[in-house]
């Protein structure tokens, strides 16, 4: 996955904030009154301006609240298929071979990529001209006769991605072997901003948590198919919809984030066997032996409840003494130190070496 790929959502996110409190300002410029000390020519400004708003003010709301609302829709599409894409790519660099990757991935990834076929060999869409099928053949033949050096048809996954409402995008990764749902009911930034606790929102319709996913779709739809619009939404209302996509799209990115992290400590990662202690939940004692551990290397932490995360070794001990660099032949008891927190109860894994 690539974190870039995040950075560059929350950018976009806050260009629509951005916009609208630009349509702000300009509305506040339009409500002027002109006073009689006024510059003359901020006069000639303003009373064009306030007299054009008055004309279009009905028209202006409709169009910004349309460009507003499709480009909210624009970026929940975007990015749901591009981490999907993203994540199954990862796998491809994480898991060494083909048939290492998880058996319904591997299934799913054959009958989608003739779904994948059809469709560029039907050119049922302009979405998929820059594929062929010859191209997806070959990736898919690669899996099987070559399956250490293999790539995954990752168009294939996102191939009926369109009309995202919340149990569309379930579905999706489903064919990624995830339960998304139980997956987001783990992400506090999400919970927090909906207002729930983890037992009620296991108990709460699905329909209702991701309702703003849904109307967003809905009302971008009503605008695609040319519907009359009757229900606008204002530059203060729109503000909760953004907030609430942000967070779940960055919640989605966590997801499969966390995921390649997982496949990770299973393929590029090997478990430590005999942790000793953790202390001031920043510090992690064990032991190793025929290794050599660097300040920098990655730490993966599995937590109690199955979440994974990477943490950076910012210091190395071994009897009091710090190292930059430390290479053990015999069973040794080290110390690292990691951004807090860490637990007993978590299991660690360092790179294999």
């Amino acid at each position: 996955m690539n974190i870039q790929s995040l950075e560059n959502f929350k950018k976009e996110v806050n260009q629509i904030r951005e916009y609208l409190k630009h349509i702000q300002y300009v509305n506040d410029v339009a409500a002027y009154h002109v006073q009689n000390n006024d510059n003359e020519q901020i006069k000639n400004l303003l009373n064009t301006l306030n007299s054009h708003y008055r004309g279009f003010r009905t028209d202006k709301r409709i169009f910004e609240y349309k460009a507003s609302i499709i480009s909210l829709y624009g970026l929940l599409e975007k990015y749901v298929e591009l981490w999907i894409k993203e994540y199954l790519d990862s796998l491809s660099n994480v898991v060494p071979e083909y048939n290492k990757i998880d058996q319904k991935i591997r299934d799913n990834h054959f009958e989608l990529s003739l779904k994948l076929i059809n469709t560029i060999t039907s050119r049922e869409t302009a979405k998929y001209q820059h594929l062929t099928k010859e191209e997806v053949l070959k990736k898919l033949n690669e899996c099987i006769v070559n399956p250490s050096n293999y790539q995954i048809n990752t168009e294939a996954f996102v191939l009926l991605s369109g009309n995202l409402k919340h149990n569309k995008i379930v579905e999706l990764f489903k064919y990624l072997t995830l339960d998304l749902n139980n997956e987001l009911s783990k992400n506090e930034d999400l919970n927090n901003e909906i207002g729930l606790d983890k037992n009620t929102i296991s108990q709460t319709s699905k329909d209702d948590l991701y309702n703003k996913i849904n109307d967003l779709v809905e009302r971008r739809n009503q605008i695609a198919h040319g519907s009359e619009v009757l229900d606008i939404l204002g530059i203060s209302a729109l503000e909760p919809y953004i907030q609430f996509l942000e967070k779940y799209c960055q919640a989605i990115f966590q997801t499969l984030f966390e995921q390649v992290i997982k496949e990770e400590s299973r393929h590029t990662f090997q478990k430590i066997e005999n942790v000793i202690n953790t202390y001031g939940n920043k510090v992690l004692a064990f032991e190793i032996e025929n290794y050599t551990i660097k300040v920098g290397d990655m730490l993966i932490v599995e937590t109690k409840e199955g979440q994974f995360y990477k943490k950076p070794i910012l210091t190395i001990q071994l009897k009091n003494e710090s190292y930059q660099e430390l290479t053990v032949l015999e069973k040794t008891n080290i110390g690292v130190s990691v951004e807090p927190k860490i637990k007993d109860n978590q299991t660690f894994y360092i790179i294999k070496k």
